[in-house]
């Protein structure tokens, strides 16, 4: 992926540079620049080159043909009972069990909803609950409340419509929101992720959290890129309350020097945390910290009912990478086995590293409009890397840094990095059984974390246009 600067760039402005997602023309006259009357001059002399010739209008009509076909897809998949809602059972169930004053980090509660609701299996002639832990603060049972208000099966079937309509909202307005130059590219490249991708799939079929997330990261990029200080905070701080991990982008607004959105962020979160804690009480809000407390590296939540999450196949993050290669595991022969202790400080090392790679360029750029978006989204990614779970659907999550990469005007002007970003996307799309044979000992292993390498490169490739040199802007 070609993301330095080579030989000879500096004799093409126009492509040499990359393309500048927040720069500021509204101010550039007081710097003496350019001037109001220029200004309006490339307006008129762009909206005028636009309405000749605009190369992005048969996009329109392939967004609007894959918008078609994900509705047929959606229709079909709903009614063909593929959606098992896995995931969102214990959503509903966790937000159920707080609507009703009772406690959702205890697992005989959850275990009763399951009960209740035949969520069941049949183990040696013994009819077993089947459901996973709440692992979310109680402000995510408060923002779902309305669905837990609901039977399960009408919650279901709004969730799933919900979701398809956001996942298209960000489709559609996400590229314009990002800024980016070539929007219907973008939302070209996200519609097609949306519609014909294993990680989608897997995202509708069991009910995920991961559409709300990427609507609140292009949200927040927007306020971001605006400079809506209060607005960035309280989206970022609904994004804690709803899923803990947007916590990281909080805590990025401090090297980035992005004073007021962090102090309004963390106003916002106090004041959310006050609302759970008057809501459910403080035993409820002591049980959610100690449930995040067993998701550190080389643990699970719910170890003691067998719950093994930190190894599963389908796990992407570098941590299980790291056990799944260097520790004795039930899941993969290892390439050497060094013990768990030193698979988790593998990983700790490695979270380490990218945190370098993400901090050094921020505190580098600073206020720099032109680093700024492709870091904000580049931590997003982090939010995916840094934790102990990253399933392979949590890839609809990088949505928004797609879209960023996509509808950069240089990704298609140079052959190499459109290779790169259809690489980038093929191996986010494409259908793999992540727990196959083939994939659990040798380089198979690397195949099992087939989704963090597409994040990983879309990570880099964000976090290293924080390097090159802004771009002057167009005459």
């Amino acid at each position: 992926m070609p993301i330095g600067q080579g030989a000879g760039m500096e004799s093409d402005q126009s492509s040499a540079r990359w393309f500048d997602y927040d720069y500021d023309y509204e101010h550039e006259h007081e710097r003496g620049n350019f001037s109001l009357a220029q200004a309006g001059s490339a307006v008129h002399a762009g909206v005028m080159s636009n309405a000749r010739n605009n190369p992005e209008r048969k996009f329109v009509w392939l967004v609007a043909a894959l918008l078609a076909l994900s509705f047929a897809e959606a229709f079909m998949l709903a009614a063909s009972g593929a959606v098992h809602s896995n995931d969102f059972k214990h959503l509903w169930a966790g937000a159920w069990l707080l609507a009703h004053g009772r406690n959702a980090y205890d697992p005989a509660m959850l275990f009763n909803v399951a009960l209740a609701e035949g969520w069941t299996q049949t183990i040696d002639g013994k009819i077993v609950p089947v459901i996973n832990p709440f692992v979310y603060l109680p402000t995510t049972g408060l923002m779902l409340w309305p669905l837990a208000a609901m039977p399960f099966v009408l919650a279901r079937a709004w969730w799933f419509w919900i979701n398809w309509a956001l996942a298209w909202a960000v489709v559609i307005a996400g590229p314009k929101m990002l800024g980016v130059k070539r929007p219907w590219a973008a939302s070209f490249a996200a519609g097609c992720l949306i519609t014909a991708s294993m990680p989608m799939m897997r995202q509708m079929t069991a009910g995920q959290m991961n559409v709300a997330t990427a609507a609140l990261i292009v949200a927040a990029a927007w306020a971001f890129r605006r400079r809506r200080e209060g607005a960035l905070g309280g989206l970022l701080a609904v994004g804690f309350g709803w899923k803990i991990a947007p916590a990281l982008l909080i805590a990025a607004l401090l090297p980035m020097r992005r004073w007021k959105a962090f102090a309004w962020a963390i106003a916002a979160s106090i004041a959310l945390a006050l609302i759970s804690l008057l809501a459910y009480g403080t035993q409820v809000n002591a049980d959610a910290l100690a449930m995040t407390r067993q998701m550190g590296y080389g643990h699970s939540t719910w170890e003691t009912f067998g719950r093994q999450f930190h190894l599963d196949a389908f796990n992407m993050a570098p941590g299980a990478l790291m056990i799944h290669a260097f520790a004795a595991n039930p899941v993969t022969r290892p390439w050497i086995d060094l013990g768990m202790p030193w698979a988790i400080r593998l990983t700790m090392l490695a979270s380490l590293m990218l945190i370098a790679a993400w901090l050094i360029p921020a505190w580098r750029a600073g206020k720099n409009a032109t680093a700024s978006m492709p870091l904000f989204l580049a931590a997003s990614l982090l939010m995916l890397l840094l934790p102990s779970l990253m399933w392979d659907h949590y890839a609809v999550q990088a949505l928004p840094a797609l879209m960023l990469i996509f509808g950069d005007e240089r990704t298609w002007k140079r052959p190499a990095r459109a290779i790169s970003a259809l690489v980038i996307f093929g191996l986010l799309a494409c259908p793999i059984q992540h727990d196959a044979g083939a994939f659990r000992s040798g380089p198979g292993i690397l195949v099992m974390s087939l989704r963090l390498w597409p994040i990983l490169a879309m990570y880099f490739w964000l976090t290293c246009e924080a390097y090159l040199p802004p771009r002057r802007p167009p005459r």
